[in-house]
């Protein structure tokens, strides 16, 4: 489709949705992200360009400003924190990519997460979580927190002890500070880009 910023597309070519924006197709120059897990009653997620759909999420929608112009959809992040303890990540960026499936951080962020979750360990290089874990896992972005399903972070079954692979997974992206935040995390808001004013907003999913 096409949803990245012009300066990372083939050959910098000017996409889908920067020439609608530029023929006045759309009302605006953002589009609304709603992902829905299969398991959720109705859809399974919806792509609104020139707007966002009011009945997809609850609250506010607070928006982060891209931190560079590299053409990633990246911000800052403030911190994550597992059940309201606070892991004191500073100095991190996140990549938005809703092509993405899993949260992929650095090795030493995954262990500090990891460490806090009640029965989780590494099996054969990879962090597995107990299947029916309850623990709340969050990230804060522009001051606000928003929370992981444990049904997200429990991402797949290994066969081995009611175990599951984490949903955050360990990888290097752009060096020690960088983490590349996919659907496990995006599941959880409804997520809004802006091509314009090169803003990334988030507000938490309404559940049906």
């Amino acid at each position: 489709m096409g949803m990245a910023l012009d300066q990372i597309s083939a050959e910098q070519a000017i996409t889908p949705f920067s020439n609608m924006v530029s023929q006045k197709s759309v009302e605006n120059p953002f589009f609304g992200f709603h992902l829905q897990r299969s398991k959720d009653k109705g859809d399974t997620g919806s792509l609104t360009l020139g707007g966002v759909d009011n009945s997809k999420f609850v609250g506010n929608i607070t928006f982060s400003k891209l931190v560079n112009k590299k053409g990633f959809w990246e911000i800052k992040l403030d911190d994550a924190s597992v059940n309201g303890k606070a892991l004191d990540f500073n100095g991190r960026n996140a990549i938005i990519d809703t092509g993405t499936t899993l949260v992929i951080i650095p090795l030493q962020d995954a262990e500090k997460i990891h460490k806090q979750i009640p029965g989780a360990t590494k099996i054969n290089g990879q962090f597995v979580v107990p299947c029916n874990t309850n623990v709340n896992v969050a990230f804060t972005f522009a001051g606000v927190s928003y929370n992981i399903n444990p049904r997200d972070l429990a991402f797949q079954p290994t066969g081995t002890n009611n175990t599951c692979a984490s949903g955050i997974s360990a990888g290097n992206i752009d060096g020690n500070t960088t983490w590349l935040v996919g659907d496990v995390f995006l599941k959880n808001v409804y997520s809004v880009f802006n091509i314009k004013d090169l803003l990334v907003g988030f507000a938490p999913s309404k559940i049906e």
